[in-house]
């Protein structure tokens, strides 16, 4: 197979560089240089302004996604929760700058003593958007069971949301329930002659009807999620889960009205009705979303002063980096996030200043939770072998392709599927140091001396600009250097989630942003009970010990040792490789001039509602 030499990695790096007349040592940047960068670098990425003058305008930003739905129950993606931010909102939300937990819809709630029982009291006055599918168009009042609805729609399995992983397990009644609708659903095809539902899960295909009755006979709701009156919603546990309160400012927890799903039916996706700042207007696939404020929007700012601020929302859709940039330039886009590859020496010069023609702009970074990562299907043949998934992280030198390419944007990942930025967590360096030695060495032990018989790979990866392929051209340098070959495959978003999804990728490019500050959020990614297609271990991932140790610790109250158990399950998943781990991203992005009230958290949500626009500047 082909075997490149490893001289061929530095030439390939200076060429994806694109560095003019600097040398390609000239690029490297050590810890150091970086930090000391970072520390100098202007930031207004942690503030909240309040406006002391009229506002309105709109705010312009791009999406280089298309996204996959606007339906809570869908929303599993970055390019939809962008949008879906702005449109739903739940009973909690989080700070926009350090991501803790805040009252949204219930203005309270109180936890019992034993963990078990969350009792939420919700605030008057929050009203859905106005929207045909109420009668005389007028969003109504949210209700406590407005709240039961739209979590039991999580765990339908008609709805079959990926978000069925966020209640299944822990709340009281949610499986039985999810197995009810199954069997129901199976019995009424077998009585109609239809035969067995090929979309259901191979436990309900395969069971007799005697099963299948017993099944049946639960009930007909999670019993659960209880709604004593119109402001009181009550969540009952199976079992304590201290970072519960966590995945209630999830997308898959935001509330929606029964009456919206009923009206637009299969196409509730892109008509979204919700109780957020700002109401859904159109979406022109391809094109752009409109979203207009939501008058009745029940916030206001420690002033008094109504939100949201700005009266509109326009997301483009440009899928190349850099005419999106020019774009910005142009005055066409309030932000661009992140900054392309391609244009970075444009703008910053070599101490990481802004050159003049960007001095007008203002430049945000943070730490992210973000992870990137290439999947191995580890239930294919080929990657079920550990020596395979080891040696290909030792393939990898990341600290290289962070120094010349990421630069500033990353911080290596030799084997974490928590965040090192993760707060309060235990957090330690990975394993997979570069070693194709090594690499080479566990490929022969799997079979494949020097690659040989190794069959090619094709790495899929989402259309999401320029960065994304170089980095994928690196991958697939460094992999022929231990004699696999890759080609590459560039396909839309909403094709490349569906498809690893369903277990047709065995190797894919994919990153993960944690949803909220709990190591718990990270870890789920490789819980054996989180596969899809209920929940989001894409890897298809399995160890008996590590779902023991994450399972023991979701009990745990005391975060500390909580966080200390989770460590544990982390190290035995990471020991196993169940990924190529990359890096965890630090993130730039250029804001307009007159900007104000957009913090950069480290979770990525845009929380739009604080924006205003400083028509002084």
């Amino acid at each position: 197979m082909l075997r490149l030499p490893l001289f061929f990695i530095p030439l390939l790096l200076a060429l994806l560089v694109g560095c003019g007349s600097r040398t390609e040592e000239s690029n490297k940047l050590t810890k150091e240089q970086v930090e000391t960068r970072l520390a100098a670098l202007s930031c207004a990425a942690d503030e909240i302004t309040l406006p002391d003058g009229p506002t309105g305008g709109t705010f312009r930003f791009n999406s280089l996604e298309t996204p996959n739905s606007l339906d809570p129950a869908w929303i599993r993606d970055t390019a939809s929760s962008d949008i879906g931010t702005s449109i739903h909102e739940g009973l909690i939300e989080f700070d926009p700058v350090d991501m803790s937990v805040k009252p949204c819809i219930a203005e309270s709630w109180e936890i019992s003593e034993d963990g078990l029982t969350y009792t939420f009291k919700l605030r008057e006055g929050v009203f859905f958007q106005d929207n045909p599918c109420f009668p005389d168009g007028q969003g109504r009042e949210v209700v406590a069971s407005d709240f039961k609805y739209s979590f039991e729609r999580v765990c339908d399995p008609r709805v079959a949301s990926p978000g069925a992983w966020m209640f299944l397990d822990f709340v009281e009644g949610s499986n039985a329930y999810r197995d009810g609708v199954s069997a129901r659903r199976e019995l009424e095809r077998r009585a109609s002659g239809e035969g067995r539902d090929p979309n259901s899960e191979d436990r309900f295909r395969a069971a007799e009807d005697a099963q299948l009755q017993e099944w049946a006979a639960s009930p007909d709701e999670v019993v659960g999620f209880a709604c004593p009156d119109d402001r009181t919603f009550v969540v009952k546990l199976a079992i304590p889960f201290s970072p519960f309160i966590f995945r209630l400012g999830h997308s898959f927890s935001w509330v929606v009205p029964k009456e919206a799903v009923e009206f637009y039916g299969d196409n509730f996706f892109k008509n979204p009705v919700g109780a957020g700042p700002f109401k859904f207007v159109e979406w022109i696939p391809g094109q752009k979303v409109v979203l207009e404020k939501h008058p009745k929007y029940w916030m206001k700012d420690a002033n008094g002063h109504q939100l949201p601020y700005l009266d509109r929302i326009e997301v483009s859709r440009i899928e190349d980096t850099n005419s999106e940039h020019y774009e910005l330039l142009n005055g066409h886009l309030d932000f661009q996030f992140p900054i392309p590859i391609d244009q970075w020496d444009s703008i910053f010069d070599a101490d990481l200043n802004l050159k003049a023609d960007y001095k007008r702009f203002q430049v945000q970074w943070v730490n992210t939770w973000r992870i990137e990562y290439i999947g191995m299907l580890n239930t294919d043949p080929l990657f079920k072998d550990v020596r395979v998934r080891q040696a290909f992280n030792y393939a990898i030198d990341r600290e290289e392709i962070g120094s010349t390419i990421l630069r500033y944007r990353a911080i290596p990942n030799r084997g974490q599927v928590v965040p090192g930025s993760m707060p309060d967590y235990p957090s330690e360096d990975g394993p997979f140091k570069y070693d194709p030695t090594k690499a080479r060495e566990l490929l022969a032990e799997a079979g494949y001396p020097n690659g040989q018989g190794f069959p090619e790979l094709t790495l899929q990866l989402n259309s999401a600009g320029r960065d994304n392929e170089k980095i994928a051209e690196i991958i697939q340098a460094y992999l022929a250097v231990i004699g696999v070959k890759v080609q590459l495959k560039v396909v839309d978003w909403r094709v490349h989630l569906d498809t690893v999804r369903e277990g047709k990728v065995r190797f894919y490019r994919l990153g993960w942003i944690n949803d909220y500050p709990s190591p718990e959020n990270s870890l789920m990614l490789v819980w054996g009970k989180n596969i899809p297609p209920m929940g989001e271990n894409y890897a298809r991932y399995q160890n008996e010990k590590f779902d023991e140790l994450f399972e023991k610790a979701l009990s745990i109250t005391d975060i500390q040792e909580q966080n200390k158990v989770f460590r544990e399950a982390e190290e035995v998943a990471v020991q196993e490789a169940p990924w190529l781990f990359l890096y965890t991203m630090r993130r730039f992005r250029l804001v307009a001039p007159e900007v104000r009230g957009f913090p950069f958290n480290a979770g990525d949500r845009r929380f739009l509602k604080y924006v205003w626009l400083d028509k002084s500047s």
